[in-house]
């Protein structure tokens, strides 16, 4: 029997001698470490370790850039055990104990949230191409470069090899936070087997965040109701998930 079955078999022990004092919710917290191998980010650790960005984030509020984190570094490790008794309102017995092993979601909508929050942080810095910061200003891949990476997770530079990583998703399944992609929207499209040529960053409820060349180069801007757009509807490739 492994540590982790012993662990909720005692939880759930105690949860019933609880359950006549009417309590019917146990939780325990521990957390393990890791050691920072070469090629890692905290994205690539999150999911390997099977807990939420934000969690791990969370855990380590030591690390203040998740850009510049050293080998050799140790982080924690998030993990929690929680079991729910439902007790029964006559007698005060425990009458279902429902047991769940927990290390948070893929990809919570909290940091969604956050990764919206920051690219907006950003509104107005000004389109420049192949820029990719906020005093060079940003094409449209060097934002979504940019404000990614600020949470650790790494993605190819261009939209054409951004639009080949994560998970696809269809556009009635769209989250804040996923990526949107278009095809043929300049002359270097044939150079592409997808044609893909421009990304931004979907914001819910039909919007989007992108770096824009249009309008003087206007920049960082947020693009309200992209799926009946008749421009981008007509160079609309896909979408996709990068956070798990």
């Amino acid at each position: 029997m492994n540590a982790l079955k012993r662990s909720l078999i005692a939880v759930t022990a105690t949860l019933i001698s609880l359950s006549t004092a009417g309590l019917g919710t146990a939780f325990a917290a521990t957390n393990k470490t890791y050691t920072m191998q070469p090629g890692d980010t905290m994205y690539k650790i999150s999911v390997a370790q099977h807990v939420s960005l934000s969690a791990l984030e969370s855990a380590n509020p030591q690390i203040t850039n998740y850009k510049n984190i050293r080998v050799g570094q140790v982080i924690n490790i998030p993990t929690s055990t929680t079991v729910t008794a439902h007790l029964a309102t006559a007698g005060k017995t425990a009458s279902t104990v429902t047991g769940s092993i927990t290390s948070g979601a893929s990809s919570t909508s909290t940091e969604r949230q956050n990764i919206l929050t920051y690219a907006k942080s950003l509104i107005g810095t000004p389109y420049a191409w192949g820029g990719d910061t906020p005093s060079s200003g940003f094409d449209c891949s060097g934002f979504v470069e940019y404000v990614y990476g600020h949470f650790g997770v790494t993605l190819p530079r261009e939209s054409h090899d951004q639009a080949t990583v994560g998970q696809p998703v269809s556009q009635s399944a769209l989250q804040p936070g996923d990526l949107l992609f278009f095809k043929d929207t300049d002359s270097s499209a044939a150079l592409y087997s997808n044609h893909v040529t421009h990304v931004g960053i979907y914001m819910g409820n039909g919007a989007m965040i992108e770096s824009s060349s249009s309008n003087n180069n206007e920049g960082v801007v947020v693009v309200q109701n992209v799926f009946s757009n008749p421009y981008y509807t007509a160079h609309y490739y896909g979408a996709r998930n990068v956070l798990g």
